[in-house]
Parts: C-alpha cells; structure tokens; sequence
C-alpha cells in the first residue's frame, strides 16, 4: 500500500542511499570526546584522568533511571575532565570489555529487566535522542508502536542505511519492544524508493497479521513522528495514543541483546558538495566531526550542518563528537552549493 499526505514536498535525494550501498567505516581519530550532558541530566564521571579505559566501558552515569550513562568508543587513556566533557586519548588497539551476563536467557526476563538492560546498553532513539529506556516505559501503554524505517530529508539516508539487509533484526529488535510494552500492534513505514527493505519485510511478515508495512511516497517531511502518526493512523500524534521508534533504534536493541555489549557507534550520513559522494558510516560515539568529514574527503568546509539539510542546526567547532542520536554531517566547502531551500531557513 502506497500512501502519502496532502502538502508533501519532493525533493532530489543527495544522500548516497542504494540497494548496493555498504555503510563505511571512517579511519580512527586520536582522540575522542563524551558530553556530560545527557538527555538535560549532567553525569558524574566514574573514571579518573590518567586511566586506561576498555571499549565499552561505562566512563559516566547518574543514580537514576532516568539517565543514559555513557560508554567509551575506544580502548586508550583519559586525558581531561572538565565540567562538561570527557576526552579519551584512543591507543588504536580495540579492546573490549568482556560481554555482560544478563543472569537468566533473554525470554526469562522481566519488562523492567529489559528496561534496565536498555538503560545499561546506552540506546536512546536514534531520530529524538529520548533514552530507549524511557521511550518505552510510558506513562500511558500505547495501543501501537510505529516504526520510521527512513529519513525524509533530501540528504540524509541514515535509517535507511540501517534497515537494509536487517530487517531480521530489526523485527526481533520489534519483538523485544512489544513485550515490553505488553502490546502486540506494530506498524512499519518504509518510503516506496527502498523497495529491498519493503519486499524483505513483507516476506518476513508474511505470516504475522499483528504488524502492518506501509509503502510511503518519499516526500519531505514524511519521517516526522506527527507527519508519520497522521499519515499511518488517520489522527493527530496526541490522540492516535502511539509511540514511535527508529530502525536503527531496534537494530541496536536487537544487537544489545544477542551480544550483551553496549552501544558505542551510530550509522551517520555524510553528504553535501555535489562533487564529493554521498555515504553512510558507522561512526564509535565520540569522533569528533572533523575528523569524519576529513575521511568523507572535507577538508575546509564553509558549512557543517549536524541533522538533515532543511532543519538541521549549524556547526561551528568541528571538535564537536558526534553523539548518539546524530543522523547526519552535512558539509559545503563552497556555499553556493547549499540548497535553496536551506538558505531560505538560514
């Protein structure tokens, strides 16, 4: 079923999505860099300046449920603290801490063990920044959940580059959610331009009639949670009483519990100039972004935009790390080149 809504804009895609496409992997930056603010909670640091930390290793966190404690993307040496910041100085050797035992098997598990695992894990949704943890444990029990499996910026391809060839784990990842949630309703959007994703779902869900996959036009600003709510139930995002959840979100639930480790990379799409093309990269949380617009071949933008082209905030220390809910790192090393309904923004 291919369906849209009244007032969608169509924009050319200049976002390096394909059915061919591999998400790459950016050459290794000397240092990396945390936020202490999570979510408006301020951590505490539970590392100290000189120690050797492990990839994966909890370096802050706050006495509360509430927050999203942050882990290390790299093995190496805390070189600063500061109020609001922690810089980890990377020894390029990649060791892990050892995976965590969750104590019983997965389908054992409580709703509020899984929470806490989530919490653990450091997922938060990837499109909002909200903790996972949080987003799933409503005040109110949603009657559905709907899943955002695309970005419907023009240049960003970031979720789309996440359901592509995992659309296994992004159901199991689905699976996980609902039982927690204690509801059985799912709906999936999937735009109509990435039919691999669409057609791998619709043999997966062959058999199952409580999930639902939806066909959407590309059009901007079809990916928005109130836009995508309206298109897919019919009613306003306060009243459709729904919660809605990103592919690599579940993907990343998904992985958390097949490996016990936490989160320490985001699938981030880097694009701008015509010139230079469009990729997707898994990037460790914490590479500050010019060091990945330096491997994307960005060597003196004019503007860094972090977010999609249209609403995306602009980027003025290029030290600032790419976090966890970063979709995108959108560069022009000539301003000309920026759209021209970006400039009408700015």
């Amino acid at each position: 079923m291919s369906i849209s809504f009244k007032g969608a804009k169509r924009y050319r895609k200049r976002n390096g999505f394909s059915a061919a496409a591999r998400i790459k992997r950016p050459l290794p930056a000397p240092v990396y860099f945390y936020s202490l603010r999570q979510g408006g909670i301020l951590l505490n640091p539970i590392v100290n300046v000189g120690d050797h930390v492990l990839k994966g290793q909890k370096a802050a966190d706050f006495d509360s449920f509430d927050a999203l404690p942050i882990h290390s993307a790299v093995s190496g040496t805390v070189t600063d603290i500061s109020e609001n910041m922690i810089s980890i100085e990377n020894d390029f050797l990649d060791e892990s801490v050892p995976a965590s035992d969750f104590g019983k098997a997965n389908d054992e598990l409580t709703s509020r063990e899984m929470l806490w695992i989530i919490r653990e894990g450091g997922i938060c949704e990837a499109a909002s920044g909200v903790p996972a943890h949080i987003l799933l444990s409503p005040q109110k029990t949603p009657d559905r959940l709907i899943v955002c499996c695309f970005d419907s910026d023009p240049y960003v391809s970031s979720p789309q580059a996440a359901a592509l060839g995992n659309t296994e784990q992004i159901l199991d990842g689905l699976n996980i959610a609902l039982r927690i949630l204690g509801i059985k309703k799912a709906s999936i959007g999937v735009e109509n331009d990435t039919r691999k994703i669409f057609s791998d779902f619709k043999y997966r869900l062959r058999y199952n009639t409580d999930i639902e996959l939806y066909s959407l036009k590309a059009r901007y600003p079809q990916s928005r949670a109130d836009k995508l709510v309206r298109t897919l139930t019919g009613r306003g995002i306060e009243d459709a009483n729904c919660a809605v959840i990103s592919s690599e979100t579940l993907l990343n639930i998904s992985e958390l519990f097949r490996t016990k480790m936490p989160v320490t990379k985001k699938i981030v799409t880097v694009s701008g100039d015509d010139i230079l093309l469009p990729n997707n990269y898994r990037v460790p949380i914490g590479m500050p972004i010019s060091a990945l617009l330096s491997d994307a071949g960005y060597t003196e933008p004019q503007t860094v935009i972090r977010g999609g082209v249209i609403d995306g905030g602009q980027v003025t220390d290029l030290d600032t790390p790419i976090d966890n809910h970063t979709s995108a790192v959108i560069a022009f090393n000539d301003n000309g080149n920026i759209p021209r309904y970006r400039k009408e923004l700015i």
